[in-house]
């Protein structure tokens, strides 16, 4: 049965975008509303299913993802094989913070981010309710928590900026979600995060069936465009602007099409030279054909 869209509610203009979901039933499909633009899972996990999932499971599941590219086998070797997501990150985040701003991570996991922020001067605080990695962050110095109930219960101060990445996909009402961390911000302060971007170019551009099988991920209830994401945060009526950025390579890709699997980031760099790759994913954001968007929310709402 055509499902009703779970952002704007109709039923019609349903199509199925992601057939196969990866980690999901057979009865389980990423559907597109043509009336409000979203992509979404459904039926997705129900609420004791996705408790189970990011307490016992998650870090084992992103590990089977990876592909190589991200190694998710222990903290210290999640930490390494993330310093190129602080090196793309690190420009962004610094048009906005300034040492001694008080920081949150949401969904922090092994803590690469604070921890490159805290030595950059800041005062970092970590969330993270998959818990696989807390004893790790707190062993670096870092104050960590579980659940937004123990953070609300001993934060003191306003978080000068609240960040979190590939996090927003896997709220099942992300509206509610934003505001509620709003909630926690300082009056001047921002919300700065990413989410996968429904117009990768291995999806729209290239079709690798693969890819197509890889791509739809039981983990996530939405997946964005630049317009459907806008249309989240205008809901909220928030004050916000949206980049494109391009976190693979054409390495990259090319692995995708030739093997139909991850793990070539970086697999002929020495080939391609870092100026074609830089033009290669310079083009693909001009397009929108990217696979990351940053929103950067003020905390100050629209009239």
């Amino acid at each position: 049965m055509t499902p009703e869209c779970r952002f704007c509610g109709t039923a019609e203009k349903q199509t199925i975008k992601g057939k196969n979901v990866y980690g999901g039933k057979p009865e389980q499909h990423f559907w597109a509303c043509g009336n409000c633009g979203i992509i979404y899972l459904d039926p997705p996990l129900d609420e004791s299913e996705e408790l189970e999932f990011y307490k016992k499971e998650f870090e084992k599941f992103m590990a089977n993802r990876a592909g190589g590219d991200m190694d998710w086998t222990g903290p210290d070797k999640h930490v390494q094989s993330n310093q190129r997501e602080v090196a793309r990150r690190m420009p962004v985040l610094m048009k906005y913070l300034k040492p001694g701003q008080n920081v949150l991570e949401v969904g922090c996991s092994s803590g690469f981010m604070l921890s490159a922020l805290k030595e950059k001067g800041m005062k970092v605080t970590g969330l993270d309710p998959s818990g696989g990695f807390i004893d790790y962050v707190k062993s670096k110095g870092i104050p960590i928590y579980q659940h937004l109930e123990e953070l609300t219960k001993v934060s003191g101060k306003p978080f000068d900026a609240i960040i979190h990445y590939y996090v927003l996909e896997h709220i099942r009402h992300p509206g509610d979600f934003v505001k509620q961390y709003m909630e926690l911000m300082a009056p001047d302060g921002v919300m700065i995060f990413e989410v996968p971007c429904a117009t990768d170019p291995l999806v729209e551009v290239y079709k690798v069936p693969a890819f197509d099988d890889f791509y739809w991920s039981v983990a996530h209830h939405w997946y964005f465009t630049r317009e459907s994401l806008a249309k989240v945060l205008d809901k909220e009526g928030l004050s916000f602007e949206l980049f494109p950025d391009q976190r693979y390579d054409i390495s990259n890709h090319m692995t995708w099409m030739l093997n139909g699997k991850p793990g070539g980031f970086g697999r002929w760099s020495e080939i391609f030279g870092e100026t074609l790759d830089k033009q290669y994913k310079e083009r693909l954001k001009e397009l929108w054909l990217c696979d990351t968007i940053i929103a950067v929310i003020r905390k100050r709402f629209k009239n």
